[in-house]
């Protein structure tokens, strides 16, 4: 059958179908987001194995998410010549890369697995959130992208975690176990991500520039939240580990901002589509740096709670800034979201290696609170710079 048939619309799919569909593509995600992002459970460890120095975890996490420049090429790829070939092919390197740090045994080899992670994760994106907005049957988009993310989130908190248990207790080798996953799901997505309803001869054919001029203040936005999200998730269990902490309950630090940021999925994808898109992003922006300076000021287990609400407050924008991507180049949604979602990471991953820079000159716990005032600067973008969006409820109501 064409890839772009007809036949293929979400019209006339059942909604069991669609559902279960969308339950595939949020455990496919869980698969993912865990392999992406379960490094900074263990990289207090990597950092012991290899001797190297703490500003290094800027560099290697750097080489971890800077694949995801390549996300807005995926994604127009994508639009062009399917889903399917990008979306399992990127699942697959991206868990397969994360299995493999465990015999990463030197500093080289470790970025270049690092690196292969990265551009696996940047071909499963696009496609996956192109994917889950269809589902949406353009009905709730907000939440339906919610519940897609929700599994990319719970991967992102439990993976961290679980990779300190295995790494404890099986060794770096371990993280082998990673590998069985994908290999039970894969035949089941062959048939689970629907491909585009938007025919070849309808996208247009912008220049880039062009096509990347709109989307300009959502990509800063994005930058300046996904600083504040890596910058969190390497920095405070890596002060924790320095002062003497094991590294188990370094992990639980990030698993509890990342498992509770679910709630944040959800809640943030129902906001939106009920009070607006503005106000949930500059109150969002307002609370997260918030939250983690407040967690340097007080002890666990309270601390437990105030990253809880960091998490809540920086995953509620997700769902947020997604569609509004995909508003803005509505013919190209599969770029669109490598625009918002990849580039937004790429350049966290920048702003994260300039703050491991200033790890040996000012030190872990003053390195976190300049990360917290990078993240007060996306309140102005979010009040002034992205466009503003009637809730779904007022749609049509005159202004």
């Amino acid at each position: 059958m064409n890839a772009l048939s007809p036949d293929l619309s979400l019209e006339v799919v059942p909604r069991p179908l669609r559902g279960f569909r969308l339950g595939v593509l949020t455990l496919a995600h869980f698969l993912n987001d865990g392999a992406v992002n379960f490094l900074p459970g263990i990289l207090p460890a990597i950092l012991v194995r290899l001797a190297l120095p703490d500003a290094d975890a800027g560099v290697i996490m750097m080489a971890l998410l800077i694949g995801q420049a390549l996300q807005p090429v995926m994604g127009w790829l994508t639009d062009r010549y399917g889903r399917r070939w990008f979306f399992l092919p990127g699942l697959c390197l991206s868990t397969a890369g994360a299995a493999l740090v465990g015999i990463a045994g030197s500093f080289a080899v470790l970025i270049v697995v690092l690196l292969a992670v990265g551009i696996g994760n940047s071909a499963f994106h696009p496609p996956g959130l192109a994917a889950a907005r269809d589902l949406a049957h353009e009905r709730h988009t907000s939440q339906v992208m919610s519940i897609f993310l929700v599994g990319g989130e719970i991967g992102r908190g439990l993976w961290p975690f679980l990779a300190s248990l295995i790494v404890v207790g099986l060794g770096f080798r371990g993280l082998l176990i990673f590998l069985i996953p994908t290999a039970l799901i894969a035949p089941w997505l062959l048939h689970a991500v629907p491909e585009s309803q938007v025919r070849k001869t309808e996208r247009a054919r912008r220049p880039w520039l062009r096509r990347v001029k709109p989307l300009l203040p959502l990509l800063g936005y994005a930058g300046l939240r996904s600083t504040l999200v890596y910058a969190s998730v390497t920095l405070i269990p890596l002060l924790w580990y320095r002062a003497g902490g094991s590294l188990v309950v370094g992990a639980t630090l990030i698993s509890v901002q990342l498992l509770v940021g679910v709630i944040g999925n959800l809640g943030g994808g129902w906001l939106a589509d009920h009070l607006g898109r503005r106000p949930v992003l500059a109150v969002m922006s307002l609370l997260s740096p918030l939250f983690l300076l407040a967690y340097l000021a007080v002890p666990l287990p309270w601390g437990y709670f105030l990253l809880g609400g960091l998490g809540i407050t920086l995953f509620a924008t997700l769902p947020v800034i997604i569609p509004i991507g995909q508003d803005l180049c509505p013919d190209e949604p599969a770029f669109a979201s490598g625009v918002a979602l990849g580039l937004g990471n790429a350049l966290g991953a920048l702003g994260l290696l300039l703050l491991g820079g200033l790890i040996p000159v000012i030190g872990l716990e003053q390195t976190i609170w300049c990360a917290s005032g990078i993240g007060f600067l996306a309140l102005p973008v979010a009040l002034w710079g992205l466009p503003a969006m009637r809730p779904t409820h007022l749609a049509g109501v005159p202004r």
